[in-house]
């Protein structure tokens, strides 16, 4: 008994060492990179929740709260998130975090930003056995692991840099990179594992004309390009998120791609995307379809609601100059 437990403790140890995943990464910017909070330069409230395998049950199954704030005269951006990841019903975790991050600027016109962040989470994973038949269970013997689980708590602290080039111009491209560190000297932990990131991204101003006579700039709308990538590693694993999401407000339609290039046994998922953004509102939802050896049947469902208190996206009826100081779907 004590030697099936054993192995069995292994998996699960190993499996809880990963953290969850994001198909649309780019509307969870705290969880990615403490340097993001307070991006939007307004307070804003981000749910995010996916639902992975539903076919299955419960297989997996990931809820973010999110809150975060710029103090535009200290520069500073500040952001509290909790989320919570269940993993069928044999383990949970909850992770509670802040982040503070502060802008810089790099150049007079205020064209070149670098933004370092940091982060303090607290995580706790619960394994219990509650739902699985040990040996003792027959021979009416009490076995402590079936009884109560497993608990571990711990303090992690996580930093990221982020760097834009904003050129404060309607017909201009954006360009934004950034790097994350998480879970700072957990390198050899078995439930929480440090992760390192990068991510690259640019938006491109494509002027599309609704009737083809100019009148596309009368109604004030937003067309553009957004393209983003994002790679991660954590212990042995990397993944790879890479994709491309066409702009014309209020409307958002993407396609995304997760794996690696290289291998077939090493692709993941084709992701769609579709959402609808205006003023302070975004809601946005996508499918992953499986192109792993695992089959079509092994899909996620995504859904991501923001909110701001004030104009999270200025399209229609306002200037160019209130429209660029808002950044949101430049990522």
């Amino acid at each position: 008994m004590r030697y099936l437990s054993f192995i069995f403790w292994s998996i699960v140890i190993n499996v809880s060492a990963q953290a969850p995943q994001f198909s649309q990464f780019y509307t969870n910017p705290l969880y990615q990179n403490p340097a993001l909070a307070g991006d939007a330069g307004t307070p804003r409230l981000i749910a995010n929740y996916r639902n992975q395998w539903p076919s299955i049950g419960t297989a997996f199954q990931t809820a973010a709260f999110s809150f975060d704030t710029y103090a535009e005269d200290a520069q500073v951006g500040l952001g509290v998130q909790a989320m919570y990841d269940r993993r069928g019903s044999i383990l949970n975790s909850t992770h509670l975090a802040g982040q503070v991050s502060r802008l810089f600027y790099l150049d007079a016109k205020q064209q070149l930003r670098l933004t370092p962040g940091l982060q303090a989470a607290w995580v706790s994973d619960r394994w219990s056995g509650d739902n699985l038949m040990f040996v003792s269970n027959y021979l009416g013997t009490n076995d402590p692991l079936a009884q109560d689980g497993l608990t571990n708590n711990r303090l992690a602290f996580s930093s990221g840099l982020r760097f834009d080039y904003d050129p404060q111009s309607d017909y201009e491209p954006f360009f934004w990179t950034g790097v994350s560190y998480h879970n700072m000297g957990f390198r050899n932990n078995d439930w929480l594992r440090e992760r390192w990131g990068v991510q690259l991204g640019a938006q491109f101003p494509l002027q599309i004309q609704v009737f083809g006579n100019g009148y596309g700039r009368d109604l004030d709308r937003e067309s553009a390009l957004s393209v983003a990538l994002q790679w991660r590693r954590q212990g042995m694993n990397q993944q790879l998120d890479v994709g491309t999401n066409l702009i014309f407000s209020p409307l958002l339609v993407g396609v995304w791609y997760r794996g690696l290039l290289t291998g077939p046994k090493r692709r993941d998922a084709l992701v769609g995307t579709m959402g609808w953004a205006r003023d302070n509102i975004l809601f946005q939802a996508s499918y992953d379809v499986s192109i792993s050896s695992l089959g079509t049947d092994t899909g996620a469902f995504e859904l991501a609601i923001w909110y701001g208190f004030d104009a999270l996206f200025r399209f229609r009826g306002k200037s160019s100059a209130a429209r660029r100081k808002t950044r949101c779907l430049k990522y």
